[in-house]
């Protein structure tokens, strides 16, 4: 190695630790004990043993509600397929999760050995191929890229506040790759903004407004997942209509406001809530997800099609899409 080389397993732990992230939770297994060997090297962050990964992967994903990111470390085949069913939780729920897998060593994978954690038919991209449906993205790591896709796939977790996949071969977790020389860049933290796309959302927005008699707000778990809790503190600053949210965006608002109208959950809601919200000329939705659990069955009375619709990537207004303007326009780290 030269001298300002560092392994690829610490390079992960350098750029998780700029991230703030402290604590690292998985199980020991043997094709991961080397990059472990790191974890434990490493001051900045604390190795979380769990009695088994799908606890452990709950575990990260609490710690990332709180903290903004969690990191999971398993093993191959048994150990990432225990855990699965948590990372698919964080997905569904865009809670971004780290999860780190170590494999076989490179030579087992190219001859297709027989070794234990596989199907025993060498296939070794299966049970990746069943990660890549509850992930963001996925990589793969080779000492030829793995500083750039840990660096791309880190970005997409922080963008689509949802879990990405890393796997890496037990002996390439200590191969050598130059050290991070800054911080990972801003651009590509959040989702992009078209000024033009904005600047006509904003307009139309005004227009739409100024010609309501009402307006409402209400406000979901997306305002948390995207770090909206400012902008929608200061649109209902500014605005001063009343606001609800759903069950699950529940406290995303400061619910002492003399404008908070409580939860709405459609038809099993306060009919009070229920009349503004579905009556409002305007009902102006922020980060809302409309399910089952969460609008009373599918009881809202309201047209989803209708008013003005702010979205982590996208806004709209009566169905019609504003492509680049995210809410807010910025990153949450």
């Amino acid at each position: 190695m030269k001298p300002c080389d560092i392994t690829i397993t610490e390079y992960l732990l350098d750029r998780l630790a700029s991230l703030g992230v402290d604590r690292l939770f998985g199980v020991p297994g043997d094709y991961n004990l080397a990059a472990l060997d790191k974890v434990m090297e490493d001051p900045r962050i604390e190795w979380v043993g769990n009695a088994n990964e799908l606890g452990a992967a709950y575990a990260a994903d609490g710690y990332a509600r709180v903290r903004g990111l969690g990191a999971l470390l398993t093993t191959f085949g048994v150990g990432e397929l225990s855990a699965v069913n948590g990372v698919a939780g964080s997905y569904a729920e865009y809670v971004p999760v780290v999860h780190l897998v170590m494999g076989p060593a490179t030579a087992m994978e190219q001859t297709g050995a027989l070794v234990h954690h596989t199907a025993g038919d060498g296939d070794f991209e299966r049970f990746a191929r069943a990660q890549r449906s509850v992930s963001a993205t996925t990589a793969a790591l080779t000492p030829d890229s793995a500083a750039e896709e840990i660096d791309r796939v880190l970005l997409t977790a922080l963008r689509e506040r949802r879990p990405v996949y890393l796997r890496m071969a037990s002996d390439v977790a200590l191969l050598p790759v130059p050290a991070p020389t800054g911080p990972l860049p801003a651009e590509g933290r959040s989702f992009p903004v078209d000024a033009r796309s904005l600047e006509r959302f904003t307009e139309d927005a005004r227009r739409k407004l100024a010609g309501a008699h009402s307006a409402a707000v209400l406000a979901d778990f997306l305002v948390d997942r995207f770090g909206a809790r400012d902008a929608l503190a200061a649109l209902l600053d500014s605005s001063g209509v009343p606001f609800a949210t759903l069950a699950m965006g529940k406290t995303v608002a400061d619910e002492t406001r003399p404008a908070w109208l409580g939860v709405y959950a459609g038809a099993f809601g306060d009919p009070r809530t229920r009349q503004v919200i579905e009556e409002a000329d305007v009902l102006i939705r922020a980060g809302v997800r409309l399910a089952d659990t969460t609008s009373g069955g599918f009881s809202h009375g309201f047209d989803p099609g209708r008013g003005i619709d702010l979205q982590p990537e996208s806004a709209f207004i009566d169905g019609t899409e504003y492509p680049g303007c995210p809410w807010p326009p910025r990153s949450r780290r």
